[in-house]
This record gives C-alpha cells, sequence and structure tokens, in this order.
C-alpha cells in the first residue's frame, strides 16, 4: 500500500508552471478548490448564449448608430454614450441590493417591455431630447438584463457563465454588422434599420419558458427549508464510528445548503463589495479607454485618400472593434468545447488587460493630433485590437470572482461586479463630452482644406430618414 505524506506533493507539469506563470497572480481564497464538474443541459447553455446576446444587441447598435442618431445636429457622440451610461450605471449601483426579492419571470418581462419602448421612441421621435429618452430606456434594461441573468448563472455551471459571456460578444459582432450591413452596404435607412428589431426583445420570454429553472427552485426550496429546520436534532444510537460518520454525512449535507442557498446581509454584501474592488477598478479603467477611443476620439480620424465617406469611417471602426470584441468575449466558450485546456486559459490578473486599453487610447490620443498613421486599415486593425483586449477583460473578470467568492456569495457579487463596466462608461462620456469638439476642433485647424473628414458624421437630418448610398 502507498502511502502520501502531508508535506510532500507532485511535481507540477508544464502546463501548470506555464499557468502559475501567466495566469496565477491572484491568490485563490480556496485552496481545496476544485474544477467545475457539474454538467448541465444543451438547452441551458443556449438558453444562456441567447440571454447574452440579446442584453448587449441594442446597445451595441445603438452605439454603432450614434452619429446617425444625431444626424444633423452638433451635439458631440459622447452625448449618446453619456445617456446610455448614466441610468445603466445607476441600475447596476442600486438594484443588486434588493433585485434579489423580485421574481425573476417579472424581471424578465420588465426587461423585455423597456427595450422594445425604447427603441420605438428612438425609431419614431422627430425630437432629439424624445431620442435620448428612448436611449435611457434601453439603458436601464441593459443594466437590469445583465445583472438579472448574469446573476442568475449562479445556479448553473460555470460553463453557463462562458456562455453567457460569448452571447455577449456574439451581440457586439451580430448588432453592428447587422446595422452597417443594411445601412452602408444595402439601401435600408438608419431609422428602419433600428425599428426592424423592436419585437426581437420578445425572445427573452421565450428562451426564459425554455430554459431548466430547476436549479433555481431547489436553491429556493434549500433555503426555506433551512430557515425552518429545528436547530436540535436527536442523534440516534449506534456504534461510535457510525455515529461520527453520520455527523459528518449531516454536516457535510448542511453546509452544503447553506452554501447554495444562504441569503446575504447587508454586512456580508459589503464584504463581498470589498472583495470586488481589485476587480471592479480593471473594469472601470478598461470600459473608460475603450469608450473614450469608440465615442470620442476616433469620430475624428478619418482618411480623404481611402475613397470612403466619412460617415462610413466610423462604421468601420465601429465593426471592427466588435468583431475583436467579440473573439475575446467568446474564445474561452469556443475552448470549451475542444481540448480541456480552460484552466490554462483563465487569466485572474485582470489589471494587466486595463493597462494595454489605457495604452491603445493613448495611441489614438496622438494619431486623432499628429495624423501618422498611414492609412485607413491600419486603423481599422487597431481598432479590432482595443476591442479583443476589452473582450478578454470582461470575460475573466466573472471566472475571477467566481474562484475568490464562496459560492453563497456568487449570486450578489456577479451583479455587483457589472458596476465596473457602468461606472467606466460614465466617466468617458463625460470626459469625451469635452474631448471630441476639442480634438475637431485641431483638426479643422491644421487641415482647413479637408475639414470635412474632421467629423464622421452627416450634416443634415435626411441621413437618419433616407439612405444616402442609394
Amino acid at each position: 500500500m502507498s502511502l502520501k505524506y502531508k508535506g510532500l506533493r507532485d511535481q507540477p507539469t508544464m502546463w501548470q508552471k506555464l499557468k502559475r506563470a501567466l495566469c496565477n497572480f491572484v491568490p485563490r481564497k480556496y485552496d481545496d478548490e476544485k474544477p467545475d464538474k457539474e454538467t448541465t443541459s444543451a438547452l441551458n447553455i443556449v438558453c444562456f448564449l441567447v440571454f447574452g446576446t440579446l442584453s448587449f444587441f441594442n446597445q451595441e447598435m445603438l452605439l454603432t448608430a450614434a452619429e446617425d442618431i444625431l444626424s444633423g445636429n452638433k451635439v458631440p457622440t459622447a452625448a449618446v454614450l453619456v445617456t446610455f451610461v448614466t441610468p445603466l450605471m445607476a441600475v447596476k449601483i442600486f438594484f443588486p441590493w434588493f433585485i434579489q426579492k423580485i421574481p425573476y419571470w417579472f424581471k424578465i418581462l420588465v426587461i423585455m417591455l423597456f427595450m422594445m419602448s425604447g427603441i420605438l421612441i428612438i425609431a419614431y421621435a422627430d425630437d432629439i431630447r424624445l431620442k435620448m429618452f428612448g436611449i435611457a430606456l434601453n439603458a436601464m434594461a441593459t443594466g437590469a438584463s445583465e445583472l438579472v441573468l448574469l446573476s442568475l448563472t449562479a445556479f448553473y455551471p460555470q460553463i453557463c457563465i462562458s456562455s453567457y459571456v460569448a452571447g455577449t460578444g456574439i451581440s457586439s459582432l451580430v448588432a453592428p454588422l447587422y446595422y452597417t450591413g443594411v445601412t452602408t452596404w444595402n439601401c435600408v435607412s438608419p431609422r428602419t434599420a433600428i425599428l426592424i428589431t423592436a419585437p426581437w426583445s420578445i425572445l427573452y420570454l421565450i428562451f426564459y419558458a425554455m430554459l431548466d429553472k430547476e436549479p433555481v427552485h431547489e436553491a429556493a426550496a434549500s433555503l426555506q427549508n433551512l430557515n425552518t429546520r429545528v436547530s436540535y436534532e436527536k442523534i440516534k444510537e449506534s456504534d461510535g464510528e457510525n455515529s461520527d460518520e453520520d455527523e459528518v454525512e449531516h454536516f457535510s449535507k448542511d453546509r452544503a445548503i447553506k452554501k447554495k442557498s444562504t441569503s446575504l446581509g447587508c454586512n456580508e454584501k459589503m464584504n463581498v463589495s470589498w472583495k470586488l474592488v481589485p476587480f471592479i477598478v480593471p473594469l472601470a479603467l478598461s470600459f473608460f479607454a475603450e469608450y473614450l477611443v469608440n465615442s470620442s476620439v476616433v469620430t475624428t480620424i478619418s482618411f480623404p485618400k481611402s475613397g470612403i465617406a466619412p460617415r462610413d469611417h466610423y462604421q468601420y471602426y465601429s465593426l471592427a472593434y466588435r468583431i475583436g470584441k467579440f473573439v475575446g468575449r467568446s474564445y474561452l466558450f469556443l475552448f470549451s468545447f475542444l481540448v480541456d485546456v480552460s484552466s490554462l486559459l483563465k487569466c485572474r490578473h485582470t489589471w494587466i488587460f486595463a493597462l494595454i486599453n489605457l495604452l491603445q487610447l493613448m495611441l489614438f490620443l496622438f494619431e486623432s493630433w499628429y495624423h501618422f498613421l498611414p492609412g485607413l486599415w491600419l486603423a481599422i486593425v487597431l481598432c479590432s485590437t482595443v476591442g479583443l483586449v476589452s473582450g478578454l477583460i470582461v470575460l475573466h473578470s466573472p471566472h475571477s470572482v467566481a474562484s475568490v467568492l464562496a459560492p453563497e456569495e456568487l449570486e450578489f457579487g456577479f451583479g455587483l461586479l457589472t458596476v465596473g463596466n457602468a461606472v467606466g462608461g460614465f466617466i468617458a462620456g463625460l470626459v469625451g463630452l469635452a474631448v471630441e469638439p476639442y480634438l475637431r476642433k485641431e483638426c479643422v485647424l491644421h487641415f482647413a482644406s479637408q475639414k470635412e473628414f474632421c467629423f464622421t458624421r452627416q450634416r443634415n437630418a435626411t441621413g437618419w430618414t433616407s439612405n444616402l448610398h442609394c
């Protein structure tokens, strides 16, 4: 019989050494944590994939359409971002503290109604202030959707987290591809392109009805049993060895119930909030950089010799950025269906991604100021790298949080984590209100003969109700 002593450990493999060197900078809270071996149905995975896609489709489409929505106005592009992110941030900051008490079906219904109403208002309103109100409704729905559905993944295996995040990446690809395709490569007006998407929100209810909700019901039932169970139980008479085994088994079951279903109080939620600071701050910095680049810097960069209209420059920048975001958010989900290297590919040191995004922001600021890039296609490739890095931090942050929080803290923790996205985007919007006009002014000053290429927007409102390519 072979014996293993506590002081001896097996030598790590090459892959374990590589993982430790690249991605193991944040220590685990639980040393005995084991890989997630729970299984779930393919239907559940598909449902969360669709939820992720629906959650961010309208956001990605509206931000891609920002210049068209503002056609004929001199309002900075960042105004759309501020209008979107302000209610988004409010929802993400305040809702996690009480939204767990509301049934999931009701939350899904409200999200659907807000999204549909917002799209209809944007499409039919002529006043820019009403359009902004429609954008705000969509922002509230987007924030609630991310908070609610990411929290819902706490009841399912971690593959559902990857599936949901992959869905958000798919929306980053499908939404701009749809909008750019029908408005730039076809003859559909921007207004009609947005209006077509109004009924798509009904898919929320359809796929929630298809989702296996047994894990949620089991957690609720366990919580009720835990709260009503008598604290002291009579111990059955048996020999000492069996008695010890029964006690251990009873303790293990009791602990499992508590882990899965204990409701957090205010103090516990504050403790969880403090644990999430190392992950929320990098998210905020990353979203600040990427949103400032896309809403206020690349809008002042276009190339006269490209043969492409200034308005179309922004569409291609936005599409390239979101293709990169799709790859960054989805690669771990795609790898999970191939060889089992997900543990190697997970990186918990998320501040690295935030630092890269900040460096990319500096690069685009210098390009807007000095115009040193040789052509449009290099700028498009650089935009895709911004999306790639920002997608990576969005993907790895929930997995990192799952490694440092207790199971009963995950539902609240996943919801609160999204605050970093909203805060970073909000600050980027406020800064962008000043940055874009300043960069545009400097561009006109230095390139007066080609000043129409200093702004990627149509000068009149006809670009909203009709397609100027046809």
